[in-house]
């Protein structure tokens, strides 16, 4: 990276924190009047969304045009009217902002499974909270049992699909659990060749909580061609990245079963991502094999 792109990722840091915090503070308001007047819960609520809109309307200002970063998102992304699941392979803490700005700024905002760890960030708590994000716990703990903690995971999914089903959003799962690294792709003896195994049990466990009606999955395949890493998606040197996406019916992926569809859909992810990294030049294949 250039001296003016390492400036410009830490512009682009900067610049991003101070957005989330600008609209922390009606985000802040609108949990408090939730709590005072329940009935105000679906006026909230719309509020809420229009809020993450703008957050990410400003970010991808910046991001593209300041920043000079560059991607391509699919057209046109789905309908707000109906809730979907959203699956997507995890190369960078970059990709959440490619997914939100190829989803949320004209069709639903997307929500996530998170980590209990995580909600007591006051910032990230907060938007836990305005947007009904279902926090699991990773592993078992000493007070609670293994099981019991995961039938309490489980709740709290079909908590959040309930919300869903009343106020259609995206639920966001990076079903291979965490990002790729080739040491990790190494450790964990991936049958794929750019991609880690996935992890099917929270994406079953949303798909059964959400059958019904007009729910769809939203298969996203992220393909940067030079570096995942995110300071460089920040400082507009990642090259210019292909977001692509497919739908489904989710009656569909429930009728093939959700491990066996989720498998299948690995296979072609990895051998079109696997494609486009032979099909690069000699240097970015270097770079694309070792993203962070």
């Amino acid at each position: 990276m250039t001296t003016r792109q390492h400036l410009a990722a830490a512009a682009a840091l900067a610049a991003i924190a101070l957005n989330l915090a600008f609209w922390c503070v009606p985000l802040l308001i609108l949990v408090v009047v939730r709590g005072i007047a329940p009935p105000a819960r679906a006026r909230t609520q719309a509020a809420g969304e229009a809020i993450y809109r703008y957050a990410v309307v400003f970010d991808d200002w910046w991001l593209r045009r300041v920043s000079g970063a560059a991607w391509h998102c699919p057209d046109p992304p789905p309908a707000r009217e109906a809730p979907c699941i959203v699956i997507a392979n995890h190369r960078s803490w970059a990709d959440v902002f490619l997914i939100q700005s190829a989803l949320a700024r004209d069709g639903p905002i997307v929500k996530f499974l998170c980590k209990r760890e995580l909600a007591w960030i006051p910032i990230l708590g907060l938007i836990f909270l305005a947007f009904d994000f279902p926090v699991v716990r990773r592993g078992g703990s000493r007070r609670l049992p293994e099981s019991e903690r995961r039938d309490a995971d489980r709740q709290r999914v079909r908590d959040a699909c309930a919300t869903l089903r009343a106020r259609p959003a995206a639920m966001l799962t990076f079903v291979e659990g965490t990002r790729f690294t080739p040491e990790k792709h190494a450790r964990a003896a991936s049958p794929y060749r750019v991609l880690l195994p996935p992890r099917p049990g929270g994406f079953a466990a949303i798909a059964e909580s959400l059958d019904g009606g007009d729910a769809r999955v939203v298969d996203m395949t992220l393909d940067y061609p030079r570096t995942a890493a995110f300071w460089a998606f920040l400082g507009g040197a990642a090259g210019d990245i292909e977001v692509r996406a497919c739908t489904f019916p989710l009656r569909e992926v429930l009728h093939a079963g959700p491990r066996h569809w989720l498998e299948a859909r690995w296979r072609a992810k990895d051998a079109a991502l696997a494609s486009a990294v032979t099909h690069s030049s000699p240097t970015v294949h270097g770079d694309a094999t070792n993203r962070n």
